[in-house]
């Protein structure tokens, strides 16, 4: 009696791993793209609980934001002065909470970042380098501007009533802190971001180009600034957003004042105003214009 194979034929095989290939090229993205909005998700979580935290800081001092630092001129360090994120610290209670789960750029670890300066038995010391590496960049210009008078730098923490429109006002969003000679994010986030323009078009009638920073006439005022704006001719650059960073398929994740965050990409921050370096562009519509209290 004649026995039937069971064996596969090299064509009938290759037609099989041709299919699976087809497959697994069609499904692939599927799945990244799944990670990638899980990551998302996870990060707007964070993301939520540092704006829960900064409104209970609110409460605790006269409905205004955290100042940048303590000292922001002079030799800061961890034995003299704080960051915002530290003055959360006690609210969010999880420093983890700073890191997008989406970035794999090397964010430090804590141990690596103490100072030779830690005073004994002063736990939040630790955490001062460490905390300006945080993945959420704060709008610190517009929340909490450090103006010069005489010879003097001044914290000018905004009072959160003076937003006028909270659901379309940033106070922390994605960051970066560098990027590789090929445009590779590298070494973290940054606790800061600054916003793509400054200064206010000169409304018909009105006085002139204002500054959103300080609400004074241009050029009135010194302004403590990381970066001069965003860097939009530097590709490359970390600052080619001001800091900000899309680490989400292309987009940001961003908390407004009202405490609620959504996702944008890159061109939506820039809604109202003519982005230039250097801040050469002009604030045109302040009702789109994200970063600014009006």
């Amino acid at each position: 009696m004649r026995r039937r194979s069971f064996a596969f034929t090299l064509i009938e095989l290759l037609v099989v791993i041709a299919i699976i290939s087809i497959v697994a090229a069609v499904l692939f993205p599927v799945f990244l793209g799944a990670k990638g909005l899980s990551l998302r998700a996870s990060c707007a979580s964070n993301l939520h609980q540092i704006s829960v935290g900064s409104r209970l800081y609110n409460g605790d001092y006269d409905d205004r934001y955290m100042p940048v630092n303590y000292q922001p001129a002079g030799s800061p360090n961890s034995r003299n002065d704080r960051t915002w994120v530290q003055m959360l610290l006690p609210y969010v209670k999880d420093f983890a909470i700073f890191h997008c789960p989406a970035d794999s750029s090397g964010w430090p670890e804590l141990e690596a970042t103490f100072d030779q300066d830690l005073v004994p038995g002063d736990a939040d010391s630790q955490y001062y380098s460490a905390s300006q590496r945080s993945d959420y960049g704060y709008n610190y210009q517009n929340l909490a501007p450090i103006v010069k008078q005489d010879s003097n730098w001044v914290p000018m923490p905004r009072d959160n009533s003076e937003i006028i429109e909270p659901s379309n006002t940033i106070v922390f969003m994605d960051s970066v802190w560098a990027r590789t000679s090929s445009g590779e994010p590298t070494g973290g986030g940054n606790w800061l971001v600054v916003p793509p323009c400054r200064y206010y078009a000169a409304a018909p009638g009105g006085l002139g180009v204002v500054d959103s920073f300080t609400g004074a006439q241009r050029y009135t005022a010194d302004v403590y600034t990381t970066t001069f704006g965003w860097q939009p001719e530097k590709p490359t650059s970390p600052t080619i957003y001001g800091g900000a960073w899309p680490w989400h398929l292309g987009r940001a994740n961003v908390a407004e004042a009202d405490g609620s965050v959504k996702s944008v990409a890159p061109a939506q921050l820039t809604s109202g105003c003519n982005a230039l370096g250097q801040w050469a562009g002009l604030i045109v519509d302040p009702v789109r214009y994200m970063w600014d209290l009006r």
